[in-house]
């Protein structure tokens, strides 16, 4: 853990990365992988650390590589960019991903949400306070925070003739027609909640990751009449499929016997050979 107080730029981090590792006697170019999320500042560190491992490269190769032609030059120089843009690996956040999934089909912007949010707020008021003397108070969710809107569906569904009661003796809390919105978001997301918080628990490897994102879609899927059922779905396995491209990744799926078996069709034949080349490169 490192305390900073500067703006985390993504020029500030690769330093901060580089004085880390260093400090364990790492280098750079030791680097197999990087596991971040998926904000703007991360991407361009992981993107300026394979810079600064190239850069690294290039400083310690034989000084008569210089005096190649400039043809051949340009040609070397390229095959090692793509050499070691490849040994350095980036691996999104498995989780992060997965709520970005979530946040894809409805986020905070979404009517029914604000509208439940906004009657959420409005429990703390003097007014309301004595009714909450037995059921809690519905969390209003967070930005930071994971699952938030689930869990502010969820607390209402749960106590939902008790809201619909005190709607009857304060109006301004009747939500109507949102209550449909409401049951329909925590069948569907559901699963996704129970998945981030098995993800939370304890340590889970890319593969039981993958496992349980699937066992998620096939959840959101088995709920036909859920109006978020499709989008979610879509959702799930276009982020799934972008996890995917990560070599890292594909190495972590291969290796795994639950997964690539004898008759497996989780990759091609062109993919597996691509994986065993890797695998024998590093």
């Amino acid at each position: 853990m490192m305390k900073v107080k500067e703006r985390q730029t993504a020029r500030f981090l690769k330093t901060k990365v580089l004085e880390l590792i260093s400090s364990y006697g790492i280098g750079v170019d030791q680097i197999f992988s990087i596991t971040c999320d998926n904000g703007a500042n991360m991407l361009a560190t992981v993107r300026q650390l394979k810079q600064e491992a190239e850069l690294m490269a290039f400083e310690s190769e034989d000084p008569d590589n210089v005096e190649r032609q400039d043809k051949e030059l340009h040609t070397f120089t390229a095959a090692m960019c793509n050499e070691l843009q490849e040994n350095l690996n980036l691996i999104r956040c498995a989780v992060h991903t997965l709520q970005l999934a979530i946040l894809d089909v409805v986020d905070k912007s979404n009517t029914s949400v604000k509208k439940v949010t906004e009657v959420a707020k409005k429990f703390k008021q003097i007014k309301y306070k004595l009714s909450f003397a037995n059921p809690p108070y519905p969390p209003v969710w967070g930005p930071t925070r994971w699952c938030g809107i689930y869990k502010m569906n969820s607390s209402f569904l749960e106590y939902e003739s008790f809201h619909k009661q005190l709607a009857q003796q304060f109006p301004e809390l009747d939500l109507g027609d949102t209550w449909e919105f409401i049951k329909n978001y925590e069948e569907a997301f559901r699963p996704l909640y129970t998945c981030t918080k098995s993800m939370q628990s304890n340590h889970v490897s890319l593969p039981d990751f993958y496992l349980r994102w699937l066992n998620s879609i096939r959840e959101v899927k088995n709920l036909p009449q859920n109006p978020f059922s499709t989008p979610l779905t879509e959702s799930l396995i276009a982020r799934l499929q972008k996890l995917r491209q990560s070599r890292a990744f594909q190495i972590a799926l291969f290796l795994d016997p639950r997964l690539n078996y004898k008759g497996s069709k989780l990759f091609t034949p062109e993919e597996k050979d691509q994986i065993q080349v890797n695998l024998n490169k590093d």
